[in-house]
């Protein structure tokens, strides 16, 4: 248990004397500022227009200014774009060791493999949780800041579930990066195939498979989870699965992989 204890605190140090959790939560703070931004558009199109935020030709439809459907787009974007934000975390944390060329100097301290890997797996999730936190608070100031109507306490509790239930889903799919990263021995190979993935949830998603395709139920999940509603247990169970895959792949790869470069 020490061993993991100083484990964590060496990976934690590792994060805070990088710049990268920085650029992560200006990227991900893109999210609610286009919510806010698409909140006042939607409030008075023809101040936006007038202020040249859109075209005069533009056509808005299927949204309105107010808190549910605020709060729908910020849940979907954090299925999204938070898996493709938390798979650059990930491709980091395991990543820069082959990168860096640190690898071999982080294996000659007598720590287990497997702690210096369940470290790193701790460090990924309360990094994207800090993420979500952040820019959640920051985007419910945006909507208070904004004076959308139709905001509940129920709808708050609910839409907050179903946030962090999101992002949990997110993190657990997002763990297969780990070993992405240490087989391709750096960044390239994981964030390609990161992308890959994406575009492929989308469209198992659109065929109406997503509930059974482990990236396309974070998507599922929020799609329903602002409605009220939950989807087949099964889908809970294809996400453990994969993430429990991902963690002992990793794992096992760097006990067993030979670690010579």
């Amino acid at each position: 248990m020490d061993d993991l204890a100083n484990a964590l605190w060496i990976e934690l140090r590792k994060a805070r004397r990088s710049r990268v959790p920085l650029f992560t939560l200006l990227g991900f703070l893109i999210l609610p500022l286009v919510g806010a931004l698409l909140m006042v558009i939607y409030k008075d199109p023809e101040f936006a227009r007038n202020v040249g935020l859109i075209s005069a030709k533009a056509n808005l439809v299927g949204g309105s200014a107010d808190w549910p459907f605020y709060l729908t787009i910020f849940v979907q974007g954090i299925a999204i774009g938070g898996f493709m934000l938390f798979s650059l975390v990930g491709t980091w944390v395991f990543g820069r060791e082959f990168a860096d060329g640190t690898l071999k100097d982080l294996l000659a301290v007598p720590v287990s493999r497997t702690v210096v890997v369940l470290a790193k797996f701790v460090v990924l999730a309360l990094w994207c949780l800090a993420l979500t936190v952040t820019v959640y608070a920051v985007g419910l100031v945006l909507g208070v800041a904004v004076g959308l109507p139709q905001g509940t306490a129920g709808l708050l509790v609910q839409a907050s579930t179903t946030l962090m239930v999101v992002t949990c889903l997110v993190i657990v799919v997002v763990m297969p990066v780990a070993l992405l990263a240490s087989v391709g021995r750096g960044y390239l190979a994981p964030l390609g195939i990161t992308a890959l993935i994406l575009a492929l949830a989308n469209v198992i998603g659109l065929l109406g498979w997503g509930s059974y395709f482990p990236w396309s139920i974070p998507m599922v999940v929020a799609e329903l989870g602002v409605k009220g509603e939950s989807v087949e247990p099964v889908s809970y169970v294809v996400v453990f699965l994969t993430g429990l895959a991902g963690i002992m792949g990793t794992c096992l790869w760097w006990s067993r992989a030979d670690q010579s470069r």
